[in-house]
């Protein structure tokens, strides 16, 4: 009987059987398998300090292609790697182009080349890293500029596999970052299926964000994602924003706590939460509140609620 049929408790207990394997994927992580997002303009050996007090086991931060010639850009990296080590937190590093890849001729091309760039970074960096994310969010079209993803994503990620599988990379690959947890007939479940089907070991696990997801919702996810793919699921980003119509920052350390005991329960291998601190740079209310601290880095509620519930472990 397929784990979609069962009642909701023994979907529970055996959807999370299945990925307790998957521990042993990310070799820099212990027993803190719970991250948080940060962006390396503003990542302070303060903000480590404090995150490393708060429990949680790693970073995550974003690095764009297209400026890794540009040295002011490598400096800011560089800088970044620098302070998680100084405060002894692995990185989840997320790779992506922000701008558009090329005509469809050039797809395999422009995937050979991001593979040689991730492969400089894992290189440069492999020490400190938790894993690599390939990509955030290619299922929305503000992260995937080149458009037409469902002509253009298969082509681009199978040439970057093809390029990397023989490759020395000792540092696990995570992708694709999805906006939208895989499901049947989803747009990802079918580039899923062709990437993985043509090169099963590029990738280490599927990654997702289910923002607005139930406990229930993320158990199908994960099961979902490990009978359909043979490969475990993690949340590389999910957080909620303290807007009035959440309930405020009260309501954010609510949810933001229901959901790391949720998470707990299904021996998630990584989740990465959004993130540390508000951003000034969001493009409407929503969005500059999805941190545990303010912009000038108090801290909210939601921070209070992490500590305690990640230093319980």
């Amino acid at each position: 009987m397929q784990c979609k049929r069962l009642a909701a408790s023994t979907l529970l207990m055996l959807c999370s059987a299945s990925q307790v394997h998957a521990s042993q994927l990310f070799p820099a992580l212990t027993d803190k398998t719970f991250g948080v997002q940060v962006k390396i303009q503003n990542f302070t050996p303060a903000d480590a300090r404090q995150i490393k007090t708060a429990g949680f086991g790693f970073v995550r931060f974003g690095v764009w292609t297209e400026n890794l010639d540009v040295s002011a850009y490598q400096k800011q990296i560089s800088d970044a790697f620098a302070v998680a080590k100084a405060a002894g937190l692995p990185v989840l590093m997320t790779v992506r182009a922000t701008e558009p890849l090329g005509k469809a001729s050039e797809l395999a091309a422009q995937g050979a080349l991001f593979a040689k760039s991730v492969l400089a970074l894992e290189q440069s960096y492999r020490t400190q890293l938790v894993a690599i994310e390939i990509w955030n969010e290619p299922d929305l079209d503000k992260y995937w500029p080149t458009g037409n993803f469902e002509t253009t994503f298969v082509p681009f990620m199978s040439a970057m596999c093809h390029s990397l599988g023989s490759k020395a990379q000792t540092t696990p690959l995570i992708g694709f970052g999805f906006a939208k947890a895989p499901s049947a007939g989803s747009e990802s479940t079918v580039a899923l299926n062709r990437i993985v089907s043509e090169y099963p070991k590029c990738l280490s696990a599927i990654s997702y964000h289910p923002y607005g997801l139930s406990a229930a919702q993320i158990t199908t996810a994960q099961a979902f994602i490990q009978q359909n793919f043979h490969l475990p699921g993690v949340i590389s980003e999910w957080g909620v924003s303290a807007l009035g119509s959440n309930g405020g920052v009260d309501g954010q350390a609510s949810k933001v706590g229901a959901f790391i005991s949720d998470v707990e329960k299904l021996n998630i291998a990584l989740t990465s939460l959004y993130e540390w601190k508000n951003s000034d740079s969001g493009g409407n209310d929503r969005e500059k509140n999805f941190g545990l601290l303010t912009a000038d880095g108090q801290p909210k509620p939601a921070e209070t609620a992490v500590r305690t519930l990640l230093n319980a472990k």
